[in-house]
């Protein structure tokens, strides 16, 4: 026993200090073992990595040694006891991400359950065949937009790939190098508020706090009352000295304070149409004040109503909507950037995985087809929701069409339905020539032929009958039914007496 123990320890030497990075992660998904060799390639030293739990994602707003986790964490399928070789982006101490390829494979305990795995991280190849699985694929593609949407914003990221979204990220860097009021409109869901929340991340303010104010669900009061205090804060914040503050307002006293809550540095307006009108002209005279350079407040706001439909608001004076729209950005819906689909759905995927326990790898090739053909009248919000519900039911490594919810199915079910058809048109003035035919040919048929007699049945003077028989061109030729159409359906006498 002493002799194995000693070659064990011999193993567990050799490993620990090999140049060829490897590391271990249990069935918890806890990093165990952090060689010399990843210690290398990352910064991180092994004591800094070593207890982390990994999600399967590729961390958007992570940072930190949860990064480095989560880049090295292995897809479902490796517990579930598959050896795999996958691409990622290794998140070092310092610097950029780097490409790498990890080989996982799943370390068996007696009973045939994976016990842990071991990962060996590798070069990437200069060519290279495509990844067989197409979740693995797109689990790689998104890791690979993160990383270059975090170059270009910041830690907050933006997914987005389509032609209609390449236009927002333009419009956001613009945002973020300015100080000008902004307003995003757009149908609810389409995420005005994060890229609201990337502005502010990215702008001078970045590092002071984001405060939402909802106009439609507020009251006039409680908005008047926020706002008191975010003019007091700012007021007092620039007055005070450095690490001093005022007795009476405890924001700006603990603002220069370690830990302390920011200041506010960017107010969103959500549903700003709803803002009552005397709120609206206070923000209209603060941000016309010398004070609001000095303050670094950033005014953004957001509506579900066009551009041209605020503009004629009767809700919104004037000089507020001039105030609020000098860069305005539409988001589009769902529907118009159905290339950003798998990568968004991937996104919320792997946001659950961070967020929970269970792990799903990504969807199965039959659930594409079903996701891509639903119109997302809700947007981004429908569309997270239905990745939660499906995460939830998924009982595989990837989520199956069964697995997707039952009011999405039955929405994509009622949405693909063939319309009904149209009921045919109701033209009045052939039903009433048709009505005026057949009482004057009864008529006339009843008085034999007496024009007079008609129009007395009829209850109308004898000119107006002769006028009427002419322009209906009731004909009455010999061998034909007095004034009778060839075309006139039988009348029930009986009835009509």
């Amino acid at each position: 026993m002493a002799k194995r123990k000693k070659k064990s320890t011999e193993l567990d030497y050799w490993l620990s200090g090999a140049s060829l990075p490897l590391f271990v992660i249990d069935a918890k998904r806890t990093l165990r073992s952090f060689n010399a060799g990843c210690e290398a390639l990352t910064g991180w030293a092994a004591a800094d990595v070593i207890g982390e739990t990994c999600h399967y994602g590729s961390a958007a707003e992570t940072g930190g040694a949860a990064a480095l986790a989560a880049s090295l964490c292995p897809p479902p399928e490796v517990f579930a006891g598959q050896e795999l070789t996958v691409s990622a982006f290794v998140f070092p101490q310092q610097g950029h991400t780097l490409p790498r390829l990890i080989n996982f494979f799943p370390l068996r305990d007696e009973h045939a359950q994976t016990a842990a795995v071991l990962g060996v991280i590798a070069p990437l190849p200069a060519a290279m065949e495509r990844d067989v699985s197409p979740a693995r694929q797109l689990h790689a593609e998104l890791a690979a937009l993160r990383n270059s949407s975090r170059a270009r914003f910041g830690r907050q990221t933006l997914v987005a790939q389509s032609a209609a979204m390449r236009r927002i990220l333009a419009q956001v860097e613009l945002a973020q190098k300015s100080h000008a009021c902004v307003l995003l409109t757009g149908a609810g869901g389409t995420g005005k508020e994060h890229v609201a929340r990337v502005i502010h991340i990215g702008g001078a303010t970045g590092s002071n706090s984001f405060v939402t104010l909802d106009c439609r669900r507020t009251g006039a009061d409680e908005l008047s009352r926020v706002w008191n205090r975010i003019v007091e804060s700012l007021s007092v914040a620039g007055e005070a000295p450095a690490g001093t503050g005022s007795p009476g307002n405890t924001i700006a006293a603990s603002a220069a304070k370690p830990g302390a809550t920011p200041l506010p540095g960017t107010i969103l307006l959500v549903d700003v149409e709803f803002l009552p009108r005397d709120l609206q002209q206070r923000l209209v005279d603060f941000f016309a004040g010398r004070e609001t350079a000095a303050s670094g407040l950033r005014l953004v706001s957001s509506t579900t109503l066009s551009l041209l439909e605020l503009g004629g608001d009767e809700r919104l004076r004037g000089d507020f909507y001039a105030l609020i729209s000098p860069l305005t950005i539409e988001m589009p819906p769902l529907s118009r950037r159905p290339e950003d689909l798998p990568p968004l759905a991937q996104h919320f995927l792997e946001e659950l995985n961070r967020q929970e326990e269970k792990q799903v790898g990504g969807f199965d090739e039959q659930t594409w087809p079903l996701l891509t053909r639903y119109a997302w009248p809700g947007n981004l919000d429908e569309l997270a929701a239905v990745v939660r519900e499906a995460h939830l039911q998924a009982g595989d490594t990837l989520v199956r069409p069964h697995d997707l919810p039952f009011r999405f199915r039955n929405g994509l079910a009622a949405q693909e339905l063939s319309p009904p058809p149209e009921p045919p048109p109701l033209l009045l003035d052939p039903l009433l020539t048709k009505l005026e035919t057949r009482l004057i040919t009864l008529a006339l048929e009843r008085s034999k032929n007496n024009k007079s007699k008609a129009a007395d049945v009829l209850g109308i003077n004898r000119a107006r009958l002769l006028r009427r028989i002419e322009q209906l061109q009731i004909g009455n030729d010999a061998g034909d039914e007095p004034g009778v159409p060839e075309d006139a359906e039988p009348i029930d006498e009986t009835a009509e007496s």
